[in-house]
Formats: structure tokens, sequence, C-alpha cells
């Protein structure tokens, strides 16, 4: 979504209703009925900016090189979501409310018309990805609000989720009232709105093994436990030992770890000088364990020594998984514990997205994007097809 959001909704409500001072004093009732909704316009508008601000502050400082889709997107369906609530419950829509929707639907671009949200909005039924990521109950929580309480929860405070939650019910009441003055229907629907809120931001404080992490609320160090504990698990509860002895495998999880680091801070736009500083931190915090040292790491796998050769065959992916992915899965397969494989891919790169926004954090510019994320969406591509080959 384009960051003219704010600026956009806000000008269009100002402009709905400018001329209405010009208006003869002998339709003052009339003006000043007006005026009030014109308040109400404005004040939606306001407050639909106010939570995308928010949004936008709580997710970029947890994570500075990669922000979750969903909350982009959410914020702009924060606003239509709380009007869909009302008009379940009204099952029409009042010429003032129409107004409001003309200006969301004016200014954004949705993957739907709003012909289409209006019909959706009265049945309570999905709509493209609508509610997939925007809604909001004590039963199920939308994948915006799922990132935007875990965003809360590593670098947001108490008063960013109270200021997002009373912008979401001022939207709902100004909608109803702009409905129908005298109805209180909005009191019970904004009830259940912060009752859902406040249950569901503590549900998401549990991360499962199959989810992925992309905020990094999950400590390194539990992830590196983790990821040791399943890892060694997979290893004891299949007969792989046969063929490479137990003391040579283990070790095998730190150094793919190394290994992921080392390409991630070789794709970085900086200097080889400042690309082996960075390596150095990087391992360093990213608490990683082996005997190798760094920037010799690197140097073996560049000048394709032995070491570097079996790093390569070992760890890099190209169209197929690396050997290492592809045993690791193996034995999930054989030992009935594929979640356990899937929950060691995602603490690697829970890990590799946190030791990206500290490089980011302490030399200021990695590149355009997510390197991480790229890097290991091409991992999880390869494992994928590998998953597909097993089947047929």
């Amino acid at each position: 979504m384009a960051w003219g959001f704010a600026e956009s909704i806000a000008f269009a409500a100002i402009m709905t209703l400018r001329d209405m001072s010009k208006e003869e004093e002998k339709n003052r009732k009339w003006i000043k009925t007006q005026k009030f909704y014109q308040e109400c316009y404005e004040r939606i508008a306001d407050d639909s900016r106010h939570a995308f601000d928010i949004v936008m502050k709580v997710a970029q400082k947890a994570s500075k090189c990669y922000t979750p889709s969903e909350l982009a997107t959410g914020t702009t369906y924060l606003p239509l979501y709380c009007f869909s609530l009302i008009i379940e419950k009204q099952g029409r829509v009042t010429h003032e409310q129409l107004k409001v929707l003309n200006i969301f639907f004016d200014n954004m671009t949705y993957p739907f018309s709003q012909h289409r949200y209006l019909n959706s909005a009265k049945s309570g039924t999905e709509i493209s990805d609508f509610r997939k990521i925007i809604t909001l109950s004590k039963s199920q929580a939308g994948s915006f609000w799922v990132n935007f309480f875990r965003a809360l929860y590593k670098s947001g405070t108490q008063q960013d989720f109270q200021d997002v939650i009373d912008c979401a019910t001022s939207m709902i009441m100004r909608f109803a009232v702009l409905g129908n003055p005298n109805s209180n229907i909005s009191l019970d629907i904004s009830k259940q709105f912060v009752e859902s809120a406040n249950h569901q931001i503590n549900q998401v404080r549990t991360i499962g093994l199959k989810d992925i992490d992309w905020l990094g609320i999950v400590p390194i160090s539990d992830r590196l436990y983790e990821m040791r504990k399943f890892y060694v698990e997979l290893i004891d509860s299949t007969d792989i030992t046969e063929e490479i002895a137990r003391e040579e495998l283990i070790p095998l999880i730190d150094e793919l770890l190394l290994r992921c680091i080392c390409d991630i801070v070789m794709m970085t736009k900086q200097p080889n000088a400042v690309k082996m500083e960075m390596l150095n931190d990087a391992v360093e915090f990213a608490q990683v364990e082996t005997n190798f040292e760094p920037e010799q790491y690197v140097k073996e796998i560049a000048n394709n020594t032995e070491i570097g050769q079996f790093s390569n065959m070992m760890f890099s992916c190209g169209e197929k998984a690396s050997t290492f992915w592809a045993v690791l899965f193996t034995m999930g397969g054989k030992a009935n514990k594929t979640d356990e494989a899937i929950a060691v891919a995602n603490d690697v790169l829970s890990i590799l997205l946190q030791v990206e926004n500290f490089l980011a954090d302490k030399y200021h510019f990695l590149g355009d994007e997510s390197i991480a994320k790229k890097y290991m969406l091409h991992v999880m591509g390869t494992l994928s097809k590998l998953c597909e080959e097993a089947e047929d």
C-alpha cells in the first residue's frame, strides 16, 4: 500500500463537505447537522491515519529490514472492518455512511469493489483476503492482528496497543452514529471488539512449531536451544548414525548456521573489509558454536578448498535443496517428526532475521530488501520441491 494513504484519506474527508459553511442562516439547523456529519467524517479519517502511523511505527521498530505485508494491508482494511461490523448489524447503509465509504474507495485501491464489499459486510462473508487478514474475535485473529500484537511484544508499548484499539472503537461508534444518531448498537460491538483484542494479544505469545517468527519475537538463545534440541532428537530417532557417526553429525547444525550467516553477509552491499567485520559481529551475536573462524571459513569457500567444497555440497542451495536440508527432512519423515524438521528451519530463519536486524542497526544499510527473508524463502522453495518429489 502507498505511503500517501493517510494524507489522501484526511484530505478527502476535509473536502467532502467543504462548502457547508456557505449555507444561509435559514438552514441553520440543517447546517448544524451537516457540520456534525463533517466532524464524524474528519474524525474517522484522523483515526484511520493515526492507527496506520502507530502500526507502522511499531512494525519498523520491531524489524527494520522486513515488515510483514499483512501489516500494511491490514491498516488500510481496518476502517473497512470497523464499518463492516456496523453494516452487518444494520443490514443496510445510510446516505451519510455511504459518503464515508466513498472517501475510502475513491482514494484507495482495494482488491475488491465497493459493491462486493457491501455485500460481504451485510452477510459477514469473506471477500478476497479481507477477513483472513483483519478479522478479530475471541475465536479468531487475522494475520494483521497476529503480526501487530507480536510486534507490540517486541518493540511496542501498552499505550500503542491502547491507541490503536481506541482508534478502531472510535471509528465503529462514529460510523454507527452516521447510520442512526439514536442507535446504541455500537456499544455491544465495541465492547466485543475490545474484549477480543485483549484476549488475542495474550494468545499470540505462543508461536507454534510451524509458525514463522518474522519479527523475531522469540530470543535467539531460545531459538538456538530449540534448533539444537530438535536436530539431536531427529538424529537419535533414526538409523542415520549407522552411516555417519553421531559426533560428526551434531556439529553440522551450527556449521549450517555459520554458512547461512556467511552467505547473507556476503550478499550485502558493503566493501569486503566491512563485510568481514560484519561477519564476526553476526556470528558472535548469533552465538554460533563451531571450530571455524568466520573470516577463514569464507576464504575456504571462496578458494574451493576441501572445507569449502564440503560446505558447498552440504549447505549450499541451488535449484535443489542442499544435502543437509534433504537429510534433515528425510530424518523427519522417517521418524514421523516432520513438524520438528520444520521447526528447525523456522528457528534458522528467525535467527537470520534477528541477525539481519542487528546488522542493520549497527551498519545502517544492507540492501534494498530483506536479504535474510529472500535467502530463506529460496531455501524453503527447494524444500517444497523436495517434499513434492518425495510424494511422487
